[in-house]
C-alpha cells in the first residue's frame, strides 16, 4: 500500500467527519474539531483492512480511473455472494460514507443490523447517515433508530450523545442536558469529548 493512498484516504475520512463533529460531540468548538481530526486518522487502518480483504495491489496503482471506487465496488460484489459477512457490510457502509455516497450506505447498515441485532453501534451509525440523506436533522426515523440502540445499551456513548443533539434540535434543553450528562459519566473527565460536552451544557443552560 502506497503512502500516497493512505494519506488520501485519511483526508477523505477527515472531510467526511468534520461536518458531523458538532452533532456527535454535542456542539461546535475547537475541541470538537480536534476530536474529529483524531477520528480521521483512523481511516488508514480501515483502508488497510479493505486492501487486505481485496488483496489486489494493482488496484491502488495508477492509472486506473478511481482505485478506491474500484475496491469498494469489488467488496460490494463480493458481499452479494457472502451476505452473512457482518464485518464486510460494516466496512462497505463506512466506505460509501467516506466516498460521499451516504444513500448507498443505508442498505449496508440495514443488512448489518440483521446480522448484529444486539449491537447498538450499527443503529447509531445508521441514524447519522439517514439524517444526512434526509437533510432534516435527527428528528423522526433517525431518532427512532437511536432509541432502539439505547434499549440495547443504555450506556452507549455515541447513542447518548446523538440523542442529546436530537433533543437540542427540537428545543428540549432539559432532555439534551440529561443525555449529555449520561455521556459525561461514561467518558474520561479529561477527554476532549467531556470538555466539549461541558461547554455545550453550559451554553444551553446559559440560554
Amino acid at each position: 500500500m502506497t503512502a500516497g493512498f493512505v494519506l488520501a484516504a485519511a483526508t477523505v475520512a477527515l472531510l467526511a467527519l468534520l461536518p458531523l463533529a458538532p452533532a456527535l460531540l454535542g456542539g461546535p468548538g475547537p475541541r470538537a474539531w480536534r476530536s474529529a481530526a483524531a477520528l480521521g486518522l483512523a481511516l488508514p487502518l480501515a483502508a488497510g483492512v479493505l486492501y487486505a480483504r481485496l488483496g489486489q495491489p494493482e488496484a491502488i496503482n495508477p492509472p486506473p480511473a478511481n482505485p478506491v471506487q474500484q475496491m469498494v465496488q469489488r467488496l460490494a460484489d463480493r458481499l452479494q455472494l457472502t451476505p452473512d459477512d457482518a464485518e464486510g457490510w460494516a466496512l462497505l457502509a463506512r466506505a460509501y460514507e467516506q466516498l460521499g455516497r451516504p444513500h448507498d450506505a443505508l442498505p449496508a447498515y440495514e443488512q448489518l443490523e440483521r446480522l448484529r441485532p444486539a449491537d447498538p453501534q450499527p443503529l447509531s451509525q445508521h441514524a447519522v447517515t439517514l439524517a444526512l440523506v434526509q437533510g432534516k436533522g435527527l428528528d423522526g426515523e433517525p431518532e427512532t433508530l437511536l432509541q432502539r440502540a439505547l434499549k440495547l445499551d443504555p450506556k452507549h456513548v455515541p447513542t447518548l450523545a446523538l440523542l442529546g443533539s436530537a433533543a437540542h434540535e427540537r428545543g428540549d434543553t432539559a432532555a439534551a442536558v440529561a443525555y449529555w450528562r449520561r455521556v459525561l459519566a461514561e467518558v474520561p473527565a479529561d477527554s476532549d469529548i467531556a470538555a466539549s460536552l461541558r461547554d455545550s451544557i453550559a451554553k444551553v443552560q446559559g440560554r
